[in-house]
C-alpha cells in the first residue's frame, strides 16, 4: 500500500472508549443481575430516562439513546411482558403511545440507581475531578463534531 499514515489500532481514541464502554457496561449488568433484576444496562436507561423526563414515544427514547426505532420497539416490547413499562394513548396524537413507568419499575429503580451511583464512584474514585472534567469535556467535543459530521 502507498505511504499510508502510521496507525496502530490499540492506540486509537475510539479502542479505548470502546474498551471502556464495554468493561463498564458488562460490569455494571453483572451488578444488576446480581441484585436480582431482570434487566439489561440498556433497559435500565431506558427506565431511568423516563424516570427524569415523564413519559415517552418510542421514537424519543430511540432518539435520545441514539438506537434506531426496531431495537428500542423490542427494548420496549421486552419492559412490557416484565410489567416494568406500559403502552398508553397518547391524547395529542392517537397514532403514537406514550411509554410509562410501572411500579414495578419505580421499585427496580429505586434499589438500581444507588447501585449504579456507586459503581460509577467506585471506578472513578483514583481519577481527579480535574482529570474527570477534562475527560468528560473531550469526550462531548468528539461527540459533537461526530453529530455535526452525521448533519452533512
Amino acid at each position: 500500500m502507498k505511504n499510508l499514515p502510521t496507525f496502530e489500532l490499540t492506540q486509537a481514541i475510539g479502542f479505548f472508549i470502546n474498551r471502556a464502554a464495554f468493561l463498564m457496561t458488562d460490569e455494571m449488568q453483572r451488578r444488576i443481575k446480581a441484585s436480582g433484576h431482570d434487566l439489561s444496562t440498556q433497559d435500565f436507561s431506558i427506565l431511568y430516562h423516563i424516570s427524569q423526563k415523564g413519559a415517552m414515544t418510542q421514537v424519543s427514547i430511540a432518539n435520545m439513546m441514539m438506537r434506531d426505532k426496531t431495537t428500542i420497539t423490542r427494548r420496549i416490547d421486552g419492559l412490557v411482558k416484565k410489567q416494568y413499562v406500559t403502552r398508553v394513548n397518547n391524547p395529542d396524537d392517537r397514532r403514537v403511545f406514550l411509554i410509562t413507568l410501572t411500579n414495578s419499575a419505580h421499585e427496580a429503580l429505586t434499589s438500581i440507581i444507588p447501585l449504579v451511583a456507586g459503581f460509577q464512584y467506585e471506578v472513578l474514585s483514583d481519577i481527579s475531578e480535574q482529570d474527570k472534567n477534562i475527560t468528560m469535556q473531550t469526550l462531548q467535543k468528539i461527540s459533537n463534531a461526530l453529530i455535526e459530521a452525521k448533519k452533512k
